[in-house]
């Protein structure tokens, strides 16, 4: 079994068993979560129901307590029922300002209450006060309250509130469809004498609890007195289902609140939840597998591909390439020290390479310094004095010229020189490509004196003039100036020379910026270019001896000839 496969199942094996624990364990939790919720949601959606048939409750009870309140006339509802006790004193006319009375005291409560059909007050005596408000309805006439037992057993409840139906009451005039009649004795304030008997005559849907049922589709709400249903929300629970039920007692006995919740439906509002936390759980392992891979993936590969390296190391030249050569850890200590073995093995390669072509190259330098420097001069100073004698300025000033330059190309004291002494060796050049071009071009030099003084790299400029004279003045045929300009830019030194010729074709403009790009590089022994001491050759020069980021540039000037560029440190 190899290393990567080792890997990913031990990771899978330390990450699956705590991912499998923690899964189980939010299962567990959520399971107590759901009963905890199902718990709470109940109790909410009973006390909500609570609250609100508690309100309608209350409704009634203030209907009830402004019947004792005094009116704008300082005398309540109740003083004008004192009043109907002797029976002789009453007429059409009291009765229709009492009935006003109680419509003006009352009609707030009927308005803002639609479920209230009635509001009326029956006297020991006979006598009805009130009327219907939601369909007009009224007690028929010849109806004797006192004689029911509904009037009987709301007068023996001492103040009690008695609850009468949900039925229809004969009492009413051309009105059979069921009601529901909250009924409270009437007594007197001094001598708690019976005065009459409320009777508020509502429709059965009175408490209207659906509308604060917050799960009407999983929840009955129902209004009991004792066993008889006066209020119930529509049947929604299947039979034999498994149920939660609770009852809380309302505020006018016997009354109470009874909801039952079928508990499948609600943990089926949960279900969303459940299924979320199984997605959860298989979306971690998951996770966790890829992981694992990517992990074992990852670690094991820096090893293996050090090993492929090790086996075929002619395909992988650069090892510091690599992204795992510059790690901080153990990976990139074997990475290093194996790139440290290939340094070192191509060290010992290059420097015994390198010492048998300095040897090479030594006994080529000895055979070249056996020709007689001497030789030459002398044979120039000859040719000079037969010019002289035979009176040809001309040859004498090309072969004085010569025998200068001849003697700065093969100066050895330094590579540097003063930049007057290079400008005197290009100078020494254009003298002989005037004569031999019949004076048809002129070379100009704008050099500040400060910076003759500076030392250059020799032999740099007069590959560049005769570049110019060759390339862009074409033998004098395009143009008839080249000029050598010198400045001093901070630390560097500029030195240009350009032409008036036609310039560079786009074509040569590229090929000669793509050479100046490329890096310098060793020719084999004793091979020889025609560019060898050419721009190029000037630029690998530059760039070996200064480093970057001096060298060569050239720019063209589209109608203007073309220009070198030459940058250099400032040696004093």
């Amino acid at each position: 079994m190899n290393l990567r496969r080792k890997f990913l199942l031990i990771f899978l094996a330390v990450s699956a068993l705590p991912v499998l624990i923690v899964s189980l364990y939010t299962y567990s939790r959520y399971r107590r979560l759901a009963d905890i919720q199902t718990q709470q949601v109940s109790e909410n959606i009973l006390a909500i129901s609570a609250a609100h048939a508690e309100n309608s409750l209350e409704t009634l009870s203030h209907i009830t307590e402004t019947i004792y309140l005094p009116g704008i006339d300082h005398r309540s509802i109740l003083d004008d029922l004192k009043s109907y006790a002797d029976v002789s004193s009453v007429s059409d006319e009291k009765i229709y300002y009492s009935n006003e009375k109680i419509k003006a005291a009352l009609q707030n409560y009927v308005y803002s209450n639609s479920y209230i059909n009635g509001i009326f007050l029956f006297l020991p005596n006979g006598l009805v006060l009130g009327e219907g408000y939601g369909n007009d309805g009224s007690v028929r006439h010849g109806y004797n309250a006192p004689g029911d037992i509904w009037y009987q057993t709301t007068a023996s409840l001492n103040g009690k509130t008695w609850i009468y139906g949900p039925c229809s009451k004969e009492m009413f005039i051309d009105d059979l469809t069921p009601s529901l009649s909250f009924c409270t004795a009437i007594y007197g304030t001094y001598d708690h004498d019976l005065a009459a008997v409320l009777l508020i005559d509502c429709d059965p849907a009175f408490f209207d609890l659906a509308q604060v049922n917050p799960l009407p589709s999983i929840a009955e709400l129902t209004v009991l007195n004792e066993d008889t249903v006066l209020y119930t929300t529509p049947s929604v629970i299947p039979e034999h289902s498994d149920v939660l039920e609770y009852e809380q007692p309302l505020s006018v006995e016997p009354l109470k609140l009874h909801v039952s919740i079928s508990r499948k439906m609600l943990h089926k509002e949960f279900g969303i939840t459940l299924i979320a936390l199984t997605a959860v759980m298989t979306t971690s392992l998951l996770v966790v597998i890829l992981i694992s891979w990517i992990l074992s993936r990852n670690l094991t590969r820096p090893v293996v591909t050090l090993s492929e390296m090790m086996q075929q190391p002619e395909e992988f030249p650069d090892v510091s390439a690599l992204p795992y050569f510059n790690s901080r850890n153990e990976i990139g200590t074997l990475y290093t020290s194996y790139q440290k073995m290939l340094d070192d093995k191509n060290l010992y390669v290059k420097n015994e390479f390198e010492n048998k072509l300095i040897l090479l190259d030594s006994q080529m330098k000895s055979l070249e310094s056996q020709i007689n420097a001497h030789f030459l001069y002398n044979t120039l100073e000859s040719i000079n004095s037969i010019a002289t004698v035979e009176k040809v300025p001309d040859i004498s000033v090309m072969s004085q010229a010569l025998g200068r330059m001849f003697r700065y190309s093969i100066k050895t004291e330094s590579e540097l020189v003063p930049l007057s002494q290079e400008l005197t060796h290009v100078q020494d050049y254009s003298t002989i490509q005037e004569i031999r071009f019949d004076h048809r071009y002129t070379l100009e030099m704008d050099i500040p004196d400060p910076l003759r003084a500076v030392r250059v790299l020799k032999l740099i400029l007069q590959p560049l003039v005769e570049n110019a004279l060759y390339h862009g003045l074409k033998y004098c045929r395009t143009g008839d100036r080249i000029l050598v300009r010198a400045r001093q830019e901070g630390s560097s030194l500029i030195l240009s020379v350009e032409d008036n010729g036609t310039g560079l074709s786009p074509d040569d403009l590229a090929r000669l910026n793509a050479g100046l790009q490329k890096k310098p590089e060793f020719t084999a022994l004793g091979q020889r270019k025609e560019s060898g001491i050419g721009v190029l050759n000037i630029h690998s020069r530059i760039r070996l001896y200064y480093g970057e980021p001096y060298g060569l540039r050239l720019d063209d000037q589209p109608e203007k000839g073309a220009r070198f560029t030459i940058i250099i440190p400032v040696l004093e």
